[in-house]
Order: structure tokens, then sequence, then C-alpha cells
């Protein structure tokens, strides 16, 4: 193939994003024939960074459009959210486990999407059907993405795959759960180097709901406190998006790992009336408090897509 091919996730890459672009990358070989480039399309966050770091990984570059590059899709199909410039044309393949968000193919196309915790798990999966061994720093990666996508398996989006799939996985890479997971969460939850401006877009995604574009952004942490204290310039800076964006609602939610709870922007009257009509929740000085509530793929889009798309 004369093309370079990458792999790639969505836009503001979270964890599994960037970790399963460099998985694809280090068994690109192995599942397409092919030797890839893993790529992020935005700067990655802290908590991957932190686990780049201790496994002596050189950060992927940053591309902000496809030019002629062949592309291996991981993590999204939501055309909001992918990268300027990918066309049906330049599409290898995809690997993820969100829903079908609108992509389409006129040639065949390897695609591998699953209902389950993260993409790195689709990953194992497909490395186990091929019978490629797994290296520790492979499987700690894995880890990674599991721990941080499904908080530690108290998000709805973890299954009992994802709980098998780490219980191999850590077979291999050994790890003192209780000491990583620590560690993982406080890089995940470190405001160190961060705006209020990357706060709110270090994993926002947007949506089209029906005739509305909705934008949501979300922030883990185990100690909600250190970022609603910044509350007021919050809120003028999710104002500002979202007239730059051109939506017609823009949410943000600060999500607590450790209490499984979010804390929900409601930014100007549009969207306190729409989250008093989709969430079951108490408002005060600009936040709904959701009880419960630590996903936005499974607790945040689909009830509001489903008012929106009436």
């Amino acid at each position: 193939m004369k093309n370079k091919i990458i792999s790639i996730g969505h836009k503001n890459p979270d964890t599994d994003s960037a970790l399963s672009a460099f998985l694809v990358s280090r068994f690109g070989k192995r599942i397409f024939g092919f030797e890839i480039e893993p790529v992020v399309a935005g700067e990655i966050n802290n908590e991957t960074k932190y686990i780049l770091e201790k496994l002596k990984i050189k950060k992927p570059r940053i591309l902000k459009a496809i030019i002629n590059e062949v592309v291996v899709l991981v993590d999204t199909t939501e055309p909001s959210q992918i990268i300027d410039g990918l066309t049906e044309d330049n599409l290898m393949a995809i690997i993820d486990h969100h829903n079908l968000g609108g992509l389409k193919s006129s040639k065949p196309i390897f695609t591998r999407i699953e209902a389950i915790g993260c993409t790195a798990s689709v990953i194992y999966k497909i490395l186990k059907e091929k019978n490629i061994k797994i290296d520790k720093a492979s499987a700690e990666l894995m880890i990674t993405c599991i721990i941080s996508d499904t908080i530690n398996f108290n998000s709805p989006t973890s299954t009992i795959d994802d709980k098998k799939i780490f219980s191999e996985l850590n077979k291999i890479a050994k790890l003192d759960m209780k000491k990583f997971v620590s560690e993982i969460f406080a890089a995940k939850s470190s405001l160190k180097g961060i705006s209020v401006d990357d706060i709110i877009s270090k994993d926002y995604k947007e949506f089209d709901m029906g005739r509305y574009k909705v934008g949501i952004g979300v922030w883990e942490t185990t100690n909600p406190g250190t970022v609603n204290v910044q509350k007021d310039k919050i809120i003028q800076s999710l104002i500002e998006k979202k007239g730059q964006a051109k939506m017609d609602y823009m949410f943000f939610a600060v999500v607590d790992i450790v209490k499984n709870n979010s804390d929900l922007y409601v930014i100007e009257n549009k969207e306190e009336k729409l989250a008093e009509k989709v969430f079951s929740g108490n408002i005060r000085e600009s936040l709904m408090s959701l009880k419960g509530v630590v996903s936005r793929k499974k607790q945040l889009v689909p009830p509001l897509m489903n008012k929106l798309g009436e």
C-alpha cells in the first residue's frame, strides 16, 4: 500500500482512544499485514501521559487533518468526532465500542464494533482470535483502558467480558491493582497544566440529536471540589464554547469517580429546562446533582437523544 497507514481515535482523545490507536499500531502487522503509525487527533490527557511515561513510550504525534493517509479508525464512528478530511476512500478499518454513528462505505472494510466497556477490550478479542501473543507492556496498556473507561468497573458500560479480559491481562501484567488504580485515578484527576478551557474540552464530544446539535463535556475526578471551585469561570467558558461551536445545547458533567455521582452544569435557561425534563436531579446554583450517573455514553446521551429526537 503506497499511502501511509495510521491508526487514530476521536478528537479530544481520552485514554482508550489514544492507547487503542497505539495498540492497533503495535499489532498492525499481525492484524492487517501492514505497518501502522499511531496518531492522535488532539493533545493527550494527563492520565494517558502518565501511563506512556511509566512505560517509556513515546507520545504519538498530533494530526490535525487527513490528507492522503489510509486510516484505521478506533473508538468512534460519530462524524462530528472524527478528524477532518476522513472519507470512505481512505477508511480501511473500524474498531469501536460505541453505536454506529453514521459512517458509510461503498467498499468492504474491516469493521469490529461490540457493546463492551472499551475499545481496548475489542482489540484484545481480535488478538486472541488470531492467536497473537500479548506482551506485558501491551497488557498494561489494555488494563489502563479498561480501568479508565469503565471507571474501575463502576460504569454501566462495564461488561462481564471486560472483567474476564482484565483478569486474563493481569496474569500477564501482574499489577498490584489497588496501587495501580490509585495511580491511574490520581493522574486522571490531575489539574497540572490544565486551564479552564482544557477542563471542558479534554473530554468533549458533539452529537446530532434530531435537529439539534449538542455538546457534552466530561471531567472525571476523585475530587470534584477542585473543579467546581472554578464554577463561574467554567460556566462562562461553556457559554463561549456553545456560541463558537454553534451548539443548540451545551452540557458539562463533573463525575465523582469515588462516589459514582455527577454534577451537571446547566449554563443557561435553555439547558435548565431540558435537564429538568430529562433528568431527575435538583438544581442548585447552576449545578444539577445526578446520583449514580457516571457515563456520558449510557446515562447522558440516550435520554437527551430520546427527548430531542421526539
